[in-house]
């Protein structure tokens, strides 16, 4: 039996950093610099990774979970990355990262890109798989 690897793309975000957060059941970071932009939309729960190794788990619908997040404005990014599981990573310059992976049911983040990051337009669906199609 073949084993499938897991694949990875990537996305150079230097000279990007947030901001914008915005908090309704979903949580959506936004990334522009000029004509680049990345907007990230997590419609599940969330992970964010300290650069000190804290680990912080995040859900819209929580609001209580969502203060750690505020220290992210003006965060400079350095990678955004998504598995042909359906996995994601927002990786910010001082190590710390926001990680989602598939949920069952729903749509557990989607990203939109312009410029450069015009491939990043991307949808987890429910289950998982590639979110590259």
């Amino acid at each position: 039996m073949m084993s499938l690897q897991v694949q990875w793309r990537e996305w150079n975000l230097t000279g990007l950093e947030i901001s914008q957060i915005h908090f309704d059941s979903r949580v959506i970071f936004n990334l522009w610099f000029q004509e680049r932009k990345l907007v990230l939309i997590f419609g599940c729960p969330f992970t964010f990774h300290t650069a000190e190794g804290v680990i912080w788990e995040c859900d819209g619908e929580k609001s209580e979970t969502l203060c750690p997040l505020l220290p992210l404005y003006f965060r400079p990014a350095s990678v955004f990355r998504a598995s042909s599981e359906g996995d994601c990573e927002l990786i910010f310059e001082d190590g710390g990262r926001l990680s989602c992976s598939p949920d069952e049911k729903y749509e557990a983040w989607e990203s939109h890109g312009s410029g450069d990051l015009a491939t990043a337009c991307l949808l987890c669906g429910p289950g998982g798989g590639s979110p590259w199609g």
